[in-house]
């Protein structure tokens, strides 16, 4: 097992009421029955610290912000090699041709110093701890902030509607506005991610559906029954079973639900 533990850097929200009137909310709550995390499939390899990371006390979700500089500092460096291939080839740019090299060369400068210096991107789910890290804007630190504190929202795409309703998770910041980070599990629509999330979070509840847990339900099981099966934490219209008849039964005589 991997510690994921990361120290808290903030607790709430300034300005959260601001932030609530300017978003649309994502509540967290199980409206949605989330797709099978899989090993193998859905996470390619979970003790592949690169990429996915699931067990009973975290979860570590690959983050793009660590190849985005790759990706557009390769595309400018692509763009200015163009504009020097004409030049070499016609002896001479015109202003507005001049004006987009040295954008683009700027740019694929900026993204090469950001790769070698930016901080690690992570975003992770701490069940055991209820905890959430999420990344920070460029050079910023990540920030881990108490889960039932942590603001959800959804993007509302372009006039096309596309980008629209991906999960997105609110920082911590005196802007009014606040800023977001796209905090998708794969799951492909932000109430499924949020009912999945809730479902994982939700340390009364049994592990979400999916082989990617098998290996962790009893000793998860045996952890929650020692406590007497506490009620869940977030609200659900799902059904959230035993792994067992015989352990439900059980949940349901102790616990009550």
């Amino acid at each position: 097992m991997v510690d994921f533990t990361r120290p808290v850097t903030h607790t709430g929200y300034k300005n959260a009421e601001k932030l609530k009137k300017h978003y649309h909310r994502v509540y967290k709550q199980i409206t949605e029955l989330p797709y099978d995390l899989r090993k193998g499939i859905d996470i390619k390899n979970i003790e592949d610290k690169k990429s996915w990371y699931a067990d009973n006390h975290f979860m570590s979700i690959p983050n793009t912000g660590n190849a985005t500089p790759f990706v557009f500092g390769g595309a400018f460096y692509l763009v200015a090699s163009i504009f020097i291939i004409g030049y070499v080839k016609d002896g001479t740019l015109k202003p507005f041709e001049i004006f987009l090299f040295v954008l683009s060369s700027l740019l694929a400068i900026f993204f090469t110093i950001y790769y070698f210096t930016k901080p690690k991107k992570e975003e992770i789910l701490n069940r055991r701890d209820g905890l959430i890290t999420i990344p920070g804007v460029l050079w910023q630190k990540n920030i881990t902030i108490p889960f039932k504190e942590c603001l959800f929202v959804y993007s509302t795409g372009g006039e096309d509607g596309t980008g629209a309703y991906s999960l997105q998770v609110m920082r911590p910041s005196k802007s009014k506005f606040g800023t977001l980070e796209d905090f998708s599990v794969g799951q492909g629509y932000c109430y499924k991610d949020m009912s999945f999330i809730c479902w994982y979070m939700d340390k009364n509840r049994p592990l979400p559906p999916g082989t990617a847990f098998d290996a962790y339900r009893d000793w998860d099981y045996e952890r929650r029954k020692a406590a007497g099966f506490p009620r869940p934490l977030y609200p659900s219209n799902i059904a959230t079973p035993e792994a067992t008849k015989e352990q439900q039964a059980e949940r349901k005589r102790i616990g009550g639900w």
